[in-house]
């Protein structure tokens, strides 16, 4: 990560980013035109500075190479801000990120399915610079991004456009390390991306902890279903288990549905699995 990252990583700028909306100043950097941006174009954006402003302004790059950002959607800016001759506020193009860069939208160019979990991406939106929307350009880049651990955006060569239906999806594809403690494994485990050291792999599947699934059993009958979903199978293959997760966020308790190697020796090696289970990917084992 650039160290002028860092910095940036520990401000509100990171939390900004996050959410989702439009960062930073109403301000314009100097570069190419804003004015066209084009679906599945790559950025390399070089500082905290380039996130913070209205306008994106770098040249696009081969998205095979080092790039920070990648624009996954394309769309106008409504009625009635889009009648304005003068371009609005930072306050004003901020409110509109929501709903014109949205998830599903996301999802779908990312070449998710239902069942496909996803961590560290993050969406930045940019609008026309000052000169660009006072020459009749109104349209919103809609980018996504990868993040370190911190929040901070990560480079990456890889082209995100139908990227979890490909053998790379992994390096977005949500897991979790579970600690072991007197040869169990943890209800619990850390969010990590699947390239990392894991012991089971989420399948987009959460509901509430609650009596009717107090127990492991009747936590995999719940699960089972969407894991079947997951590996595109009619029954569980040999050698994979179903291995849920309960986490606990201000006392509220979530079972989220995952599955692991069954082979793989968690009570002498916990954490050794790499790669993702699902049909598209590879997994091995450390």
């Amino acid at each position: 990560m650039p160290r002028s990252w860092a910095k940036w990583a520990t401000s509100g700028a990171a939390a900004l980013l996050l959410a989702g909306i439009l960062s930073g100043c109403n301000q314009t950097l100097p570069g190419v035109p804003t004015g066209n941006p084009a679906v599945g174009e790559c950025h390399l954006i070089v500082s905290p500075e380039q996130f913070d402003a209205v306008s994106e302004p770098s040249p696009p790059v081969a998205c095979t190479k080092e790039h920070i950002a990648q624009t996954y959607k394309v769309t106008q800016v409504p009625a009635p801000l889009s009648g304005q001759g003068t371009r609005p506020g930072q306050e004003q193009l901020k409110a509109l990120t929501a709903r014109l860069c949205d998830v599903a939208s996301l999802r779908t160019y990312l070449g998710a399915g239902e069942r496909d979990g996803t961590t560290g991406l993050a969406i930045a939106a940019y609008a026309p610079s000052r000169d660009d929307w006072e020459r009749g350009a109104r349209a919103v880049r809609c980018d996504v991004l990868l993040t370190a651990n911190d929040g901070a955006p990560r480079t990456t060569a890889l082209d995100l456009r139908g990227v979890l239906a490909g053998p790379d999806s992994a390096a977005l594809r949500l897991c979790y390390r579970q600690e072991l403690a007197d040869g169990q494994l943890s209800d619990d485990g850390a969010d990590v991306p699947c390239t990392e050291p894991h012991t089971a792999e989420d399948i987009s599947a959460w509901f509430n902890l609650e009596s009717s699934v107090a127990t492991p059993a009747a936590r995999n009958e719940r699960c089972l279903p969407y894991a079947l979903q997951f590996l595109g199978a009619d029954a569980l293959p040999a050698g994979i288990t179903l291995r849920p997760i309960i986490r606990t966020v201000n006392g509220a308790h979530t079972v989220r549905c995952a599955v692991a190697p069954l082979q793989s020796n968690v009570q002498s090696s916990p954490g050794t699995i790499t790669g993702t289970l699902a049909p598209a990917g590879g997994q091995r084992r450390g």
